[in-house]
């Protein structure tokens, strides 16, 4: 073979798609004289082009090439040789600088390589994003995707127009992007694949001490059968929970399943999953049982696959349980090697690999923290160490030996660690679900030397996400992290430092406060952050409770945008418990806080009592900007009374306190909602003008989520006047507006809008289609419109659509508009928009 390219260096991976199939279908003879004259093809075209080849197994192919240009072009000449022929081949290229070892290429390139030709179809050549931009000629984009080996979405390339199937990528899914790949476990992921794939199979359970790997084990297994799950693959992490009373809103919240003020949550999560071909991986769960037990077997019996990691079985009906065993030898050296050469290029195998690896059970968690000290220790010394260190703990503290093995490993690294980054390792711990730098900084005074320290040394990771990178550490470490902290003398002292970070954070994130463009990211950073302000309310909530109301008080707007009511409302009941320890000037927002949870709970009479608390105790204290806010809880309760008289009065009385203080933001809110009360009332020339100045307040503020709301009720009131011109231009202003904040709820009501255009405009088909499309949203959103006004006004067009079109056609076009995607509808909707124009 000649000699392995160096550097960087562009794989090519071939596989002839259907292989078995075709077997079958030409015969042992007809097969074989296909598959050599396929391999004389391609070991020609692939030489012609410079191409080395590394492996040939069966029917597939690993070629290595110098230039990206020339396995282009190899891949494109092999798929025009294979053209007239029988069997269909699929190609992927990656281009990488992969380390080169007397076993030939080692790191994630040649597996991304692989995973390209894995999702691409018969006759198709897939290019990953690093070689297209090195070869960037009669390259078709496929957009972004995520693949099997779980790395982050990338945009991927296709050589040639063609037209095929869509990629075999992952989908609906969000599964975390592991640190590092994944190694050996054949056997393993063969078993726990097959289970899940088996239709007696519901609930599968892999069971296995700490630092076994159960996690990482399945979410290989479920992202390997994913073509299995055409609604998606849900993680659902239960490791920040304390409180098994969240395991179904926590669980709710991965699956976008909203909380409904009609329907209890576990019925709105069977209904969500009910007929559904879903995967829910519901992973570290030992810690809730036995309540987990109960919530986990309802609700795989409501139609859902279910795969959970647990130290122990459930115990349920139906439960299939699966042991994760120790690595087996080889697979143990391997990832051993792997570790150490992230750590030391350099790192060479030697015999005392094999005799440290299994001094370590073979464990991965603590394969990793070994393999992290060979830039220190070499595999002899690390033996030598380690070796004392586990004959004196093994069994000492938990009955699996390998769980006493694992705590030993972790325990002597940190016996190995400096002072400085001993306190830093246990003071993280006090973080829930990770942090970003600058928490880590600000409540455990991290320095970027001594984190990196531990991040190198495996006991803390790093992981990119789309707001900045996270730092966290696995529920096993963090187990130990969280010993050593109740061990610091100023363990409370961290607590408190970290509620308090946290309270400021949400009041930096409250758009009741911060109302200009930014607000909806601020919103994203307290949904990365929630483990956190959950953990952080818990603590105020017994140790600091003026921490604890600042907290609640200022995550109204996030919880009415993201749920999590029931939690809430028990929040603020405990606040409220402890008001003789707040400042007077903070009762008004939890007040605040709990009569938006209550009417979104539908209870009424409880939100009231909470905005009338809230406004007796501001106008009191002369505090005019809480006086503004507790009247606009107040106009809201009114309002779902249906109480007209008081929805004036209120409103009315806003704008003036809001207007007294300089409040633009409320009194903004003000017009609009007097806008709302002309709207019910059928006066819609108050209606444009009242809500057109309310929307140019608030897009001024950069508050384009208010603007968009306010501009979709000038766009009503217009339809109404029959100026079909100037309604599709606020609709459109409205749909942008939504759009820049991702605000779905506003799309909603754009759609309905939309359909109300087009049926004024004669356009029959695309109304009942946004109808169509509006009402699975509304559906998905919470299950009914909110408002008499807008629920009458489609009411009314749903019938004058079935009438004109007849009850068939109306069904078909209907159902054909609920199985629009989200981009679908919003290209019909602006199509409609146009033809108005």
């Amino acid at each position: 073979m000649s000699a392995l390219p160096t550097g960087t260096v562009t794989f090519l991976f071939t596989d002839v798609e259907g292989s078995t199939r075709l077997l079958d279908e030409l015969g042992a003879e007809r097969y074989a004289e296909a598959l050599a004259e396929h391999r004389r093809a391609l070991r020609e075209v692939f030489g012609a082009h410079g191409g080395v080849e590394v492996d040939t197994q069966g029917d597939a192919f690993f070629v290595a090439f110098a230039t990206a240009p020339e396995a282009i072009a190899a891949a494109g000449d092999a798929q025009a040789a294979l053209a007239r022929g029988s069997l269909g081949v699929r190609m992927g290229l990656h281009t990488g600088t992969p380390l080169v070892s007397p076993e030939g290429y080692v790191g994630m390139d040649v597996h991304r390589a692989a995973r390209m030709a894995a999702a691409a179809h018969g006759g198709q050549v897939v290019v990953s994003s690093t070689t297209a931009a090195l070869a960037p000629n009669g390259l078709h984009d496929l957009g972004e995707h995520r693949f099997k080996d779980l790395s982050a979405p990338e945009r991927v390339w296709q050589l040639g127009d063609g037209e095929f199937p869509p990629l075999k990528s992952l989908y609906r899914t969000n599964l975390p992007v592991p640190a590092t790949p994944f190694l050996g476990r054949e056997d393993e992921l063969a078993a726990v694949t097959e289970l899940l794939t088996r239709p007696d199979v519901r609930l599968l359970t892999l069971t296995g001490p700490g630092g076994t790997g159960k996690t990482r084990l399945a979410l290989q297994a479920a992202a390997e059968t994913a073509e299995a799950f055409p609604d998606g693959i849900t993680w659902v992490s239960l490791a920040p929970l304390r409180d098994p009373a969240l395991l179904r809103a926590t669980t709710a919240k991965a699956l976008d399943v909203p909380e409904r003020p009609d329907q209890p949550l576990d019925e709105s999560l069977r209904e969500a999953v009910a007929g559904k071909r879903l995967l829910l991986l519901v992973d570290n769960a030992e810690h809730l049982l036995p309540d987990v037990a109960t919530e986990v077997s309802e609700l795989a019996a409501a139609g859902p696959r279910i795969l959970v990691t647990s130290r122990e079985r459930l115990r349920v009906a139906g439960e299939h349980a699966y042991g994760v065993p120790s690595l087996v030898e080889r697979d143990a050296r391997r990832l051993f090697a792997a570790r150490a050469r992230q750590v030391d290029e350099s790192f060479v195998e030697t015999p005392a690999v094999a005799d440290l690896c299994r001094q370590l059970d073979n464990l991965p968690l603590a394969l990793e923290l070994a393999a992290a000290r060979t830039s220190l220790f070499s595999a002899e010394q690390l033996l030598e160490r380690l070796a004392n260190r586990l004959d004196l703990l093994k069994g000492g503290r938990d009955a699996d030996p390998r769980q006493a093995t694992l705590r030993a490993t972790i325990d002597w690294s940190y016996e190995l660690l400096g002072e400085e980054e001993r306190r830093l390792f246990a003071a993280l711990a006090v973080f829930v679900g990770g942090c970003t730098f600058e928490a880590a900084e600000e409540v455990a005074g991290a320095d970027p030397d001594t984190l990196q320290s531990l991040i190198d040394k495996s006991l803390v990771r790093r992981r990119d996400a789309e707001r900045g990178a996270r730092y966290w550490m696995l529920a096993t470490i963090r187990e130990f992290a969280a010993e050593r902290l109740q061990q610091l003398a100023d363990a409370d002292e961290l607590r408190r430092r970290h509620a308090a970070f946290f309270a400021s954070f949400v009041e930096r994130a409250d758009p009741y406060v911060r109302h200009g463009p930014d607000q909806q990211a601020w919103c994203s950073r307290v949904a990365d952050d929630y483990d956190n302000v959950r953990a952080a309310i818990d603590f105020g909530i017994d140790r600091a409770p003026e921490l604890a109301a600042r907290l609640v008080g200022n995550l109204t707007f996030f919880l009415w945008l993201r749920g999590g009511f029931a939690e809430a409302a028990r929040w603020v009941d405990a606040c409220l418990a402890r008001a003789d320890a707040l400042a007077p000037a903070r009762l008004p927002r939890v007040h605040e806080c709990g009569s938006v949870v209550w009417q979104r709970l539908g209870d009424i009479e409880q939100a009231s009592r909470h905005a009338d608390e809230a406004y007796r105790i501001a106008a009191s204290a002369g505090d005019d900007r809480g006086t503004a806010n507790a009247l606009r809880e107040r106009g809201k309760v009114a309002v779902s009374r249906g109480e007209t008289d008081a929805v004036r009065a209120i409103y009315t009385e806003l704008e003036t306190v809001a207007d007294r203080v300089g409040d633009a933001w409320n009194a903004a809110i003000a017009l609009n909602n007097l806008g709302d009360l002309a709207l019910l009332e059928g006066d819609w020339r108050q209606v444009v003008d009242r809500c057109g100045r309310s929307s140019e307040i608030r897009r001024s503020m950069g508050d384009f989520w208010g603007s968009a709301l306010a501009t979709l009720n000038v766009a009503e009131a217009q339809l109404e006047l029959g100026e079909l011109v100037a309604a599709a231009r606020s609709l459109h202003a409205a749909l942008e507006d939504g759009d820049a904040v991702g605000a779905t709820t506003i799309f909603a009501g754009c759609l309905d809008c939309s359909a109300v255009l087009a049926t004024a405009l004669g356009r029959t088909v695309e109304a009942t289609r946004l109808l169509g499309a509006g009402n699975r949203l509304h559906e998905e959103l919470g299950g009914v419109r909110e408002g008499h006004y807008e629920s009458a006004v489609m009411a009314r067009t749903t019938e004058s659509l079935a009438a004109s079109l007849g009850s068939e056609v109306f069904a078909r076009e209907l159902e054909l508009g609920r199985a629009l995607s989200l981009e679908e509808a919003s290209e019909l909707a602006f199509a409609v928009i146009e033809a108005a124009a």
